[in-house]
């Protein structure tokens, strides 16, 4: 629907305004050796972005056919070797020792804004291939 309609109804995305607070959203996805980083848009509280147990990772295959769609094939959580808060402080590392290309990785989280809000969040992705671990 056009930005500057009035629609009010449930079932549809029509209109966003600025209201100054934080978001809180993921703006960056990196498979790294070793891990992957996460950016958000806003800084994070420290004491839930080093907790490990906010995240929960979990990888699968899919069976190629002529049919469409697949069942997800070796389906399996990664371990999370512990998570680091990155410089700027809106970027976490999540240590994944088992990482490897995948074509599916589900990525949750249960994280703290600086300003003490809980959000929660999910991110779906295909890792082709891991570059060097970021310090």
């Amino acid at each position: 629907f056009a930005w500057a309609g009035n629609k009010r109804q449930d079932g549809a995305f029509y209109r966003i305004r600025y209201t100054g607070k934080p978001t809180n959203l993921p703006v960056g996805l990196k498979a790294v050796m070793g891990g992957m980083i996460l950016q958000f848009t806003d800084k994070l509280d420290a004491a839930s972005a080093v907790t490990a147990a906010n995240y929960k990772v979990k990888v699968w295959g899919l069976k190629r056919t002529r049919n469409y769609g697949s069942p997800h094939v070796n389906e399996h959580p990664l371990q999370i070797a512990g998570a680091k808060l990155l410089e700027d402080g809106k970027s976490v590392l999540i240590g994944l020792p088992e990482i490897a290309p995948t074509w599916c990785m589900e990525i949750e989280y249960k994280l703290k804004g600086a300003d003490g809000a809980e959000f929660t969040g999910t991110l779906n992705n295909t890792v082709h291939a891991l570059v060097g671990q970021q310090d």
